[in-house]
């Protein structure tokens, strides 16, 4: 499947919008991260909307421009959205600071996902995706 073939829930193309943090100039796992990112967007069959990466002295502080960036075209794009993170420390290992992370993705309409499959997607949205076996 390609990332041309979204993937839709209730007639919605799911966006996803990667984000990641990397400090030092070595990039050699920040390529693996995107890449796993990529590779989960494509099995899930999301629509790649775009990376969004704070680096050096950006990545470690509280100040992420590039993640604002995120927010901003998450919330002025239609359909379902999703930050997508190799796993929630890209976020930020501060666990206030996460939070009010997570809390701009949603006041931006949307959620976030690790590559791994873990969602901090609201239950009353994931029991509207549950479906009855026939």
């Amino acid at each position: 499947m390609s990332t041309d073939s979204a993937h839709q829930t209730h007639g919605e193309v799911t966006h996803a919008f990667i984000y990641d943090r990397h400090a030092t100039l070595n990039t050699v796992a920040l390529d693996d991260r995107l890449k796993r990112c990529r590779e989960y967007a494509q099995e899930h069959g999301y629509r790649v909307a775009g990376m969004w990466l704070d680096l050096g002295d950006h990545a470690l502080g509280h100040h992420r421009p590039e993640f604002q960036n995120l927010c901003r075209a998450m919330a002025g794009t239609s359909g379902r959205v999703i930050c997508l993170v190799h796993d929630w420390d890209r976020l930020s290992r501060d666990a206030s600071q996460s939070a009010v992370m997570r809390r701009c993705i949603e006041h931006a309409g949307g959620y976030s996902e690790t590559a791994d499959g873990e969602t901090d997607e609201p239950l009353e949205r994931l029991r509207g995706l549950l479906t009855t076996p026939d």
